[in-house]
């Protein structure tokens, strides 16, 4: 996958929030709105034929995570199960650790004047408690081929939407995450130390690697 293609999960991630709760009725329009204004804003700022300093990038994408999603519905998306039996302390350390997690993996895919980026969305589909909303993701350049990118769009209690999941081209991003994560909890006996330490480590070598592209471009 070439790395504008990969644009779509790096100034997407910001757009995950609630896991799926019941629903009477799923709104698709709701959910084709939530869609379109993470499109929108992911476009305005990372595909608009600009390049920012390594600095520059991280802040500017950290804002629009934050921005867009609650550090603590975004990690029990992540966690699923394993993030109720959490206490309080230790579910807040992980949300601000995986939301530095989630900058440092991407912010280095956004190093290029990407432009001419375009999407279509298609019709919703009802899942019942959630929407699936299908989309391609393409470029304004001869020969590069579009990129299928499904969304799934839930509703927190108070019926607010957000985006639980994306997949690009077949890989979904929160359902890696999740196998991996609970599988480090899992081997750990359920607890979270040894996950945050690997998340710790993770994190170096990616402003590591991020630094080092950066200097080489200079």
């Amino acid at each position: 996958m070439t790395r504008w293609r990969y644009w779509a999960a790096a100034g997407l991630m910001m757009a995950i929030a609630a896991p799926a709760v019941p629903a009477a009725a799923a709104d698709i329009a709701a959910a084709r709105a939530t869609v379109q204004s993470a499109m929108d804003e992911g476009i305005s700022t990372f595909a608009s034929g600009k390049t920012y300093p390594l600095e520059e990038r991280t802040r500017r994408l950290e804002a629009i995570v934050r921005h867009h999603t609650d550090p603590g519905l975004l990690s029990a998306a992540v966690l699923g199960r394993s993030w109720a039996k959490l206490p309080p302390d230790q579910q807040a350390a992980f949300s601000e650790r995986l939301i530095t997690f989630v900058v440092s993996s991407y912010v280095g895919l956004l190093d290029e004047p990407a432009e001419g980026v375009t999407f279509t969305l298609g019709e919703g589909q009802d899942l019942g408690a959630k929407v699936r909303i299908p989309s391609e993701v393409g470029r304004s350049v001869p020969g590069v081929p579009r990129s299928q990118v499904d969304w799934v769009v839930a509703f927190t209690p108070e019926g607010q939407p957000g985006i639980v999941d994306l997949t690009v081209d077949g890989i979904s991003l929160i359902r890696a995450m999740h196998e991996d994560f609970t599988s480090v909890m899992r081997n750990s006996g359920g607890r979270i130390e040894p996950l945050m330490e690997a998340l710790a480590r993770k994190i170096a070598a990616n402003d590591a690697a991020n630094q080092a592209a950066e200097n080489a471009a200079r």
